[in-house]
């Protein structure tokens, strides 16, 4: 499969172009490919998805197109293909090998060229990275403002190309070939001044001075009458060089910038200054002066223990850190937090082990040291290390020698020191550096005082009381994207190795999880070994059980940085933890962690709580959490430390909070219906299982949960598997086309690992009936066959009735209505026996359907009426709304136009109130066809142009 976004959004299957279907359809695979191998909750892709207000129902409509995506997929063998569209919480994640989506083919190419050395080589990776252009990007999707800021981000990018390759064919002597490329680029841009003035260049280069200079003088009144500005300094710069007579090319250009991996909001102007990196941090000596008028200046007299000279400019900045790369949104963050308020400024910068946020402090400390005259103190607290916190007592006084004060007249108590460096730093225009804290009692004395002061702290911690008490402007740090990984790899190597191995770094990256701390070790191990390349470290870091061991350099590891975090969680969540490296899958919430640990439910989440504050876990909203892969690899290396027996007991646990959580939202969202399997001898009862006080509720944690639960049941007993997959039965028969069929099959072969027919009965079942709804009916031939009789042997009938159901479904789209019709009256003769209205019901309308397809549309009336008459007491439901929609296609057959038109009326309605739009466009086609028959072509339009905008949403 290849994907494309650089023109209009496409999908090439084995057999051509995929049908996509409807512009919000191609706008949610856009964002999801643009994102790709990352998580994008829904609601981002809502937000993708309409230019106003969503609609109430908008997750509905994101899940049908989901549903759809996937569908369409798993027919083109996506999964062999390594294209998988997975659920995460409340978010979907497009899963993409590398090289089969145009824009990251586009990227790699300009990497390639940004490296090369020869004119030759650069135009001619450029000209293959934009022959993958077939128009606009992102074609035939919505004008939304993420959508809109993505085309914007692409275009920017591809121009850069255009521009740097025209400059390059310059350089190989072909200046008319320049212009040719320059000048339909400079028609659709036309205020686009280094377009212009590269347009310039090239055609004086070619002869044409005259021509050059008339694009001048057009863009110059352009610019005067659309924008009211004067030209800028490329434009100028060009339009002398060419009245000089200069021909010859300019000197090679800069590098082409990197393709932007994401859109970024542009800064407030007032951000600017702070977002701009100094041309070098000031010495001391170069700073400037720290006179003020005397008024401002604190007096000798308050201050007897300071030396009676002008106060001293400090400066225990330590050197800027080495390599830093990126980080532009946080060190904006900083900018703006630091910002002078009236009771001074304090930042808060916070994250996981190696993520970087002492370079981060580091770096924007040296970048902006002259807003603070009088200087610059540092202190690692050691919060977070092998070695013991320092005393704050011991940091004041360095502080306060720092600031003037003599030793000798330092007071000996940590509350008198305190006090003395609130008057000595009141009114000094100091920025304060505390890294590596571990609580806020740390930091709050040696907090600086005054309006004019700053401090910038750094901790794992989230230290909620310093952002509560003390007005700490929190900025987190995350774990960098693949492009910003691959980036800093190349800062750390150099461009030259990454891009001449570039799936080799991209890996990398990928393996790293983002890390900085990992990355520059990875980075460092490759350096050592250049000869090997950057695909022997890769191939080092991919298996798990050694990948960790690997990211290590003499004193620095990854291991050892989340072994001190962990060292000091409390004993529960420390034991909570290492249980969580037995957790399967991306989507952890509280349930799961108190089976894991054999923990009450409060007490595991507060025990999440203190995790999610030292960055161990991630909250992913109100009641989930995520864990990146090096820490549940650190996880995992702790859980695998219990012995055998404890481990199985934790997997166990798990299973069964799933399984009893599984049967309770299936409750909920078929009430009334008949429990698909009981809980397996020996199984654990939970502590707690989540309430689920609607469908959507329940319907919502099956979804939410599907590729944890399919983590879980790989490792479950056979006894627990098959009924774990059956619990989800709801969210199939609504998904029917989701690629459920492989995980269907692992229950069938667990029923029969286990011997238990009931089970084996209920798979058969529901699997036939999915792969009749796939179109793969000899297959759903040869599943159903033996399932009714396997749950006469177990006693179920109404498993025994539903089976014969499914069974003639196949058997009517086989042709052999004959079987399909007796199959239905004996499953419809067991479950009246049986007493379970529902299956009554279902067969009902099958058989409804049965008589409709074999020219007995009287029958069929009979059938449908009779089901809707059981079912009267019942509130509106997708088996009522079929019984409807049978009767009124019926009445139609029959010329009962009316009566069909209000039948199919009541099937809307019902359908409705379901909340199904699938169900609903289904009526409203029905109701077409009934109209059509009826002779009111315009009422029967009207019925097909809702059903399918119902289906484009």
């Amino acid at each position: 499969m290849r994907f494309r976004l650089l023109g209009a959004v496409a999908v090439d299957g084995v057999d051509g172009e995929l049908p996509l279907g409807p512009e919000k359809r191609r706008s949610l695979l856009a964002l999801l490919l643009l994102r790709r191998n990352r998580a994008v909750p829904v609601a981002q892709l809502t937000e993708a998805l309409w230019v106003a207000e969503p609609p109430a129902n908008a997750r509905t409509v994101v899940q049908s197109h989901v549903s759809r995506l996937r569908a369409l997929f798993a027919e083109q063998g996506a999964d062999r293909c390594g294209v998988q569209l997975a659920t995460a919480g409340d978010a979907y994640t497009l899963h993409l090998p590398e090289g089969v989506l145009d824009v990251e083919q586009f990227d790699r190419l300009v990497a390639a060229a940004r490296a090369a050395e020869r004119s030759a080589e650069v135009a001619d990776a450029l000209e293959r990275a934009l022959a993958l252009w077939r128009g606009p990007a992102l074609t035939g999707t919505v004008s939304s403002v993420p959508l809109e800021a993505w085309r914007q981000t692409l275009e920017e990018n591809r121009l850069a190309a255009v521009e740097m390759l025209a400059e390059h064919r310059s350089r190989l002597g072909e200046p008319a070939r320049a212009a040719e490329l320059l000048r339909a680029e400079t028609v659709a841009h036309p205020l686009r001044e280094s377009l212009v003035s590269a347009l310039m260049l090239a055609l004086f280069r070619a002869g044409r001075q005259s021509e050059a200079l008339d694009w001048y003088h057009r863009t110059r009144e352009s610019l005067a009458d659309r924008l009211g500005v004067d030209p800028g300094r490329a434009l100028n710069a060009a339009y002398e060089r060419i009245l000089r007579g200069e021909s010859t090319p300019t000197p090679p250009p800069e590098p082409l910038p990197a393709p932007v991996p994401a859109p970024v909001p542009a800064a407030a102007p007032e951000e600017v200054p702070d977002a701009a990196p100094a041309a070098a941090p000031a010495t001391s000596a170069e700073r400037p002066s720290a006179e003020r008028p005397s008024a401002e200046r604190p007096s000798a007299e308050r201050q007897p223990a300071v030396s009676p000279s002008a106060p001293p400019v400090v400066d225990l900045l330590p050197r800027a850190p080495r390599g830093f790369y990126g980080r532009a949104a946080e060190l904006a963050a900083l900018g703006d937090a630091l910002r002078p308020g009236p009771d001074g400024a304090i930042a808060l910068v916070t994250g996981p082990a190696g993520v970087g946020k002492t370079a981060l402090a580091l770096d924007w400390a040296h970048r902006h040291a002259a807003r603070w005259p009088d200087g610059v103190l540092f202190a690692d607290l050691g919060g977070f290390s092998d070695r013991p916190d320092r005393e704050v007592g011991d940091v004041l006084g360095e502080f306060l020698s720092a600031l003037g004060v003599d030793r000798d007249e330092l007071p000996a108590t940590v509350p008198a020191r305190s006090a003395l460096y609130r008057r000595v730093t009141t009114g000094r225009r100091l920025l304060v550096l505390i890294d590596n804290a571990r609580e806020s009692e740390q930091v709050r004395p040696l907090l600086p005082a005054g309006a004019e002061a700053a401090a910038l702290v750094t901790s794992r911690s989230r230290m909620l009381g310093l952002v509560a008490a003390e007005l700490a402007r929190p900025v987190a740090l995350s774990v960098l994207d693949p492009g910003q990984s691959t980036a800093l790899l190349a800062r750390v190597l150099g461009p030259a190795r990454v891009a001449a191995e570039p799936d080799a770094a991209r890996e990398l990256a990928e393996l790293c999880d983002g890390l900085p701390l990992a990355l520059r070790i990875a980075a460092a191990k490759a350096a050592a070994d250049p000869a090997r390349g950057l695909a022997a470290t890769a191939e080092r870091l991919r298996h798990e059980q050694r990948r960790l061991a690997y990211l290590a350099a003499e004193e620095i590891s990854v291991a050892s940085a989340l072994r001190i975090s962990r060292e000091q969680l409390p004993p529960v969540a420390a034991r909570l933890f290492t249980a969580l490296g037995q957790h399967p899958g991306p989507l952890l919430d509280g349930y799961a962690a108190a089976a894991l640990a054999d923990l009450e439910l409060p007490d595991a989440a507060e025990a999440l709580e203190h995790l999610a504050a030292t960055h161990l876990l991630t909250g992913t909203d109100a009641e989930h959490y995520g864990m990146h892969d090096l820490v549940w690899l650190y996880a995992r290396r702790l859980a695998a430390e219990n012995d055998r027996a404890t481990r199985r007991a934790a997997r166990d646990r798990l299973a069964d909070q799933y399984l009893y959580a599984g049967l309770a939202a299936t409750r909920s969202a078929e009430p009334g219906s008949r429990p698909c399997c009981e809980p397996p001898p020996g199984s654990h009862p939970p502590r707690a299982v989540p309430e689920f006080d609607t469908v959507e509720q329940a319907l919502e944690w099956l979804s939410a949960h599907r590729e944890t639960l399919a983590e879980v049941i790989l490792t479950a007993t056979p006894e627990r598997a098959w009924r774990l997959v059956l619990t989800q039965w709801p969210l199939i028969l609504r998904r029917v086309r989701d690629g459920w069929v492989p995980q269907l099959q692992l229950a069938l072969d667990a029923t029969l690992e286990s011997g238990e027919q009931d089970g084996e009965s209920q798979v058969r079942a529901l699997l036939g009936w999915v792969l009749v709804s796939n179109r793969r009916l000899p297959e759903a031939l040869a599943c159903l066959g033996p399932a009714a009789e396997l749950a006469a042997r177990a006693g179920n009938q109404v498993g025994r009735a539903i089976a014969l159901i499914n069974l003639a479904a196949v058997q009517s789209e086989l042709g052999d209505h004959p079987a399909a019709g007796a199959g239905l009256a004996q499953a419809l003769e067991i479950a009246s026996a049986a007493g379970h209205p529902h299956t009554v019901g279902l067969a009902l309308y099958h058989l409804a359907r049965h008589h409709l397809d074999t020219g007995r549309p009287r029958q069929a009336v009979d059938h449908a009426l009779h089901g809707l008459e059981l079912s009267t007491a019942e509130a509106p439901n997708a088996r009522r709304v079929l019984l409807h929609t049978a009767c009124g296609e019926a009445l139609s057959a029959l010329e009962r136009h009316g009566e069909a038109r209000d039948r199919l009326g009541a099937a809307l309605a019902e359908a409705e109130q379901v909340g199904h739009d699938e169900a609903t466009a289904e009526v409203l086609r029905a109701l077409a066809r009934a109209e059509d028959a009826a002779g009111r072509s315009a009422e029967a339009a009207a019925h097909r142009r809702r059903a399918e905008e119902l289906e484009g949403r």
